[in-house]
């Protein structure tokens, strides 16, 4: 783990280390003197520190690793937004995190050239192209071919489609960078917590996998739109619906206040088990009215319409399903939010107009320094 993250860690197990004093201020006690105080602001720029080692470094801190898992964990005030920053402009060490880099030559490959740097405190070397190492394409190809499957493509299509450019990538090496950055960028996204409202809607839809009917119980923040989480199920109406509920909550951080479904039994019996008997369950059955789970349906039908393309799953834990949330939620615009993604509206904000190269790159960083 990187140093300054394990002593971020060490200060946050210790109670009172942080606290937001303003909408865009942060004071981080000092792990050596516990009656002195940093304070860490929120600049178009990200977070900046007044501490020594940021100012020197140019580079998070340890102070500024607190302040980040305060947002991302949701224990802050409710219009502070959580950014995703385009890692490759802010010229660090993919290492440790170090501004001190200095340029060590290029590296060709079949398709672009590649710049070198090497970190004059820990002495490694490293590419630019965060979470793209090794990769014979370029970077927009390979999110180009993501976004287009998600969106509706298959395989095929967007190879015969970069064909036309000029570009040669065969449907089975899109479909392997398919399974690689929708694992990727999922383990990354599942820990930054959406700011969502107090109102959660659950359904469930059917979905061929190995040639066999399935159900994929899925839930959706009502105010947001945003996916929260998935489940998949053998059968409907004897499954139980706990492990959806489950990682409901760890998604959104609380218990919400209203529950809504439709009428499948187990939704009411695990509410009961999960959320407890302060969440409201209303089972919304009807068609007409408000009495209806329609935006529920909605995400139901972009799951279908993209299975269609799939013609079915190969396998259950398929990470296709965990390619269409982080599709659903961070690049795709959806009308009824007037044009802005799910992760907008819950106040995560992906910075670049190739949301998903931004995604990945921070997921890879992310992977590299947990490992």
């Amino acid at each position: 783990m990187n140093p300054r993250k394990q002593r971020a860690k060490q200060m946050m197990e210790s109670s009172g280390y942080a606290s937001q004093f303003e909408s865009n201020r942060f004071k981080v006690r000092s792990q050596t003197n516990p009656n002195t105080f940093y304070i860490v602001s929120k600049t178009d720029n990200g977070l900046v520190c007044e501490c020594k080692d940021h100012s020197v470094r140019k580079a998070d801190c340890k102070h500024i690793k607190i302040v980040l898992e305060l947002i991302m964990k949701n224990k802050c005030y409710r219009n502070n937004v959580f950014r995703i920053m385009e890692r490759s402009q802010l010229n660090l060490c993919k290492y440790c995190d170090s501004g001190r880099i200095t340029k060590k030559g290029t590296r060709k490959n079949k398709n672009c050239t590649v710049q070198i740097f090497k970190c004059l405190d820990c002495k490694k070397k490293f590419s630019a192209n965060h979470g793209f190492e090794k990769t014979r394409f370029d970077v927009n190809t390979i999110t180009g071919a993501l976004q287009m499957y998600y969106s509706g493509m298959s395989t095929r299509d967007i190879s015969n489609h970069y064909e036309m450019m000029g570009i040669e990538v065969s449907d089975v090496a899109i479909y392997k960078w398919i399974c690689k950055y929708s694992t990727m960028v999922s383990k990354y996204l599942n820990e930054i917590i959406p700011r969502t409202g107090n109102w959660v809607r659950a359904d469930e839809v059917w979905i061929k996998v190995a040639g066999k009917q399935k159900y994929l119980f899925a839930s959706m923040d009502d105010d947001t739109r945003y996916w929260l989480a998935s489940d998949m199920a053998d059968t409907k109406f004897q499954h139980n619906a706990d492990n959806l509920l489950k990682l409901t909550k760890e998604a959104i951080g609380k218990n919400p206040t209203q529950f809504i479904t439709d009428g499948l039994p187990a939704y009411r019996k695990s509410s009961k088990r999960i959320f407890g008997k302060k969440t409201q369950h209303t089972r919304h059955i009807h068609i007409q009215g408000d009495m209806n789970n329609n935006k529920m349906e909605r995400l139901n039908g972009e799951i279908r319409d993209r299975e269609k393309v799939f013609r079915g799953l190969k396998k259950k834990d398929t990470p296709i399903i965990d390619g269409m949330k982080a599709y659903y939620n961070f690049t795709k615009k959806h009308g009824a939010l007037k044009g802005k993604t799910p992760s907008e509206e819950a106040l995560i904000k992906v910075d670049g107009k190739n949301r998903w190269k931004t995604i990945i790159q921070n997921a890879s960083l992310h992977k590299a320094n947990s490992n």
